[in-house]
């Protein structure tokens, strides 16, 4: 009885280690890269004073540096003034079970703009 404990802990620790740590790595990869994608973009709007012409290439940009990210961006009217809503959107395969799964991050801008 004690081998077989010994052999199934054996297992289950390498399955943890070989198999979920890279796992819950890449997820905090993607979580990161979409972070900071949002963030940027949505200082660049706030640069801009909104999704201006520059503003746009520059958003465009910055979407090329991570081409597997799906970026959108959504203008919130509040009375006459607006606030922009960006959330940036990764799918990631769970690799143990083959499950997709998304990952997503928003961010608001912070200042409001006429």
């Amino acid at each position: 009885m004690g081998k077989g404990v010994e052999i199934f802990g054996g297992l289950f620790v390498f399955t943890f280690c070989v198999l979920l740590i890279p796992q819950m790595l890449a997820f905090a990869v993607g979580y990161k890269t979409i972070n900071e994608l949002t963030s940027s973009l949505v200082e660049i709007i706030e640069v801009h004073d909104g999704l201006t012409e520059p503003a746009r290439q520059e958003i465009e940009t910055w979407k090329q540096r991570a081409p597997e990210v799906t970026v959108e961006t959504e203008r919130q009217l509040q009375d006459q003034r607006c606030t922009y809503k960006v959330t940036g959107k990764l799918q990631i395969e769970v690799a143990l079970i083959g499950l997709k799964t998304e990952l997503k991050a928003s961010k608001t801008t912070k200042r409001v703009i006429y």
